[in-house]
């Protein structure tokens, strides 16, 4: 049981004096977005690309890419709202949504549009669809997708 100690002694005390001296000044800077939500929440669907089309085919909502603008000469799905999930003018664009028609949301792969659709529902969303792996997937799947410097109005 000494020897124990004595190793776990001996092993902190060499992190601790080896980190001695290697300091090093590193800034790194996050942006931080602060969001005012309400405590309404429910949950969201995650769909396939082709439940994705059908769905917003059979109840139409509003289609938004929560993708960069920057990020978006790949193409967008037809008659999608480009508003940046990290961007200034999210709240503000999703808060002129009709809150009681479904919400689309992907992005490139399907992560952000996760997150996004969380913000949704606590901003008082209660239908709210992610398409799992993005545009992307839907892509893989021949869908079409729609030049974003042609439709005007949408960014």
């Amino acid at each position: 049981m000494k020897k124990l100690i004595l190793a776990v002694f001996t092993l902190i005390l060499t992190f601790a004096v080896g980190s001695c001296g290697n300091e090093e000044d590193v800034q790194e800077t996050t942006k931080t977005v602060t969001r005012k939500v309400s405590r309404k929440a429910g949950t969201f669907k995650n769909l396939s690309a082709a439940e994705f089309k059908k769905l917003m085919k059979s109840k139409p909502g509003t289609i938004l890419d929560v993708r960069e603008t920057d990020d978006v000469s790949s193409g967008i799905i037809e008659s999608a709202i480009v508003v940046g999930l990290y961007n200034d003018s999210f709240n503000e664009t999703i808060n002129t949504f009709q809150k009681d028609k479904p919400v689309y949301v992907y992005d490139e792969s399907g992560s952000l549009s996760v997150i996004a659709a969380k913000t949704l529902l606590s901003n008082g969303f209660s239908e709210v669809y992610s398409l799992v792996g993005g545009v992307t997937s839907w892509g893989m799947e021949g869908f079409s997708l729609v030049n974003p410097n042609i439709i005007k109005g949408k960014f």
